[in-house]
């Protein structure tokens, strides 16, 4: 009786696991997702004063005349070798095609304690910035990218 016992439980289990892998690792396709724009896979590398920019928090604005895509953003952080890979949507690798502008961020948080600090109060953290500020803003970076359909697409940011 034991023995039976346990092979339903490992049975049991057996089940239990197929379906929540299954089930975790299916892509969705419903309406909404169809309608979204396809994407093109696309990486690259930040050099920030001649060395890889570890990270650091790449985005990439689309500037696409294609309404369904033009204003899409794709985020991508940087290994310690400055490498990124961008992705769009949650569950789809790559960034829309066409131009872009890009964002390059990297920041430091700092304990913000005054002398004697309330132990009762949550301090907010104070944000270091790592990077020229320029290169925080799509609008100031002066950072591009044309994304083709037909790839590759791999870019070297090279910040000052």
């Amino acid at each position: 009786m034991i023995i039976r016992t346990s092979a339903i439980r490992l049975a049991c289990i057996c089940v239990l696991f197929t379906a929540t892998i299954v089930g975790c690792t299916k892509r969705v396709d419903d309406k909404w997702t169809k309608m979204r724009p396809q994407v093109f896979s696309a990486t690259g590398t930040v050099i920030y004063q001649g060395k890889p920019c570890g990270g650091a928090t790449v985005m990439f604005e689309s500037n696409s005349p294609d309404d369904k895509a033009r204003g899409k953003v794709a985020i991508g952080h940087t290994d310690s070798a400055g490498f990124f890979r961008m992705k769009t949507f949650k569950e789809y690798e790559g960034v829309v095609a066409g131009p872009h502008r890009i964002s390059v961020t990297k920041s430091e948080f700092l304990q913000n304690l005054p002398p004697n600090p309330d132990p009762t109060i949550d301090y907010p953290l104070i944000e270091k910035p790592l990077l020229p500020a320029k290169y925080k803003e799509f609008q100031t970076s002066g950072l591009t990218a044309d994304v083709s359909p037909d790839g590759p697409n791999s870019f070297t940011l090279t910040l000052e």
